[in-house]
């Protein structure tokens, strides 16, 4: 696999972002949108998106298979107002299905070195119930809040997690370790 860190993109690398976020789409419902964006809508997005990757206010991790094909993606936002300038936001972490499993521990050490080289010390994102609330808890998150109808599907509420990691935790407990993986409440318990 192969990591960059773009501050463009290309009309192919937009194209291909739409293709991957419809891929999950398609499996889950958990990006926000329940059924293809297609191009035709995707597209405005994601020029959009580029004009604030342009500015510095993301950053983009790509991840590419050998083919140079995306296959999976995060983004980080800085917090904006000076006082918050140590957090940073994780938003549309997205990888293929057929890729699932391959290179989430590298992806993720190197969006932690990404973190770290922004200068900041903490790390939030928000997850769904119906999403991978236990990978995220696994990978070094807490839960700080939760709102019971975060989003809806089918017409039902679904609960959203706020959830928060300190960067100086998650590296303690790697070097502590050699593991970027923590043991949740959940695995005590089965244990």
């Amino acid at each position: 696999m192969h990591y960059s860190w773009p501050r463009e993109l290309s009309e192919q690398d937009m194209r291909e972002m739409i293709e991957l976020m419809d891929a999950v789409a398609v499996k889950e419902m958990t990006l926000g949108f329940y059924e293809p964006v297609g191009l035709e809508k995707g597209l405005p997005l994601m020029r959009a998106f580029e004009a604030d990757l342009r500015k510095g206010a993301v950053d983009l991790l790509h991840v590419r298979n050998d083919e140079g094909r995306i296959v999976g993606m995060v983004t980080l936002a800085r917090a904006p107002l000076p006082a918050r300038r140590h957090i940073v936001e994780m938003r549309r972490c997205v990888v293929a299905p057929d890729y699932r499993g391959q290179f989430l521990l590298e992806g993720w050490a190197e969006a932690l070195r990404k973190v770290g080289e922004m200068g900041c010390d903490v790390i939030t994102l928000e997850v769904r119930d119906d999403g991978p609330s236990v990978l995220w808890q696994r990978l070094g998150f807490r839960e700080y809040g939760r709102l019971p109808d975060y989003a809806r599907a089918d017409e039902r509420p679904v609960t959203g997690f706020y959830m928060y990691a300190r960067l100086a935790d998650i590296t303690a407990h790697f070097e502590a370790t050699g593991s970027w993986l923590h043991e949740i409440e959940s695995d005590r318990v089965a244990a």
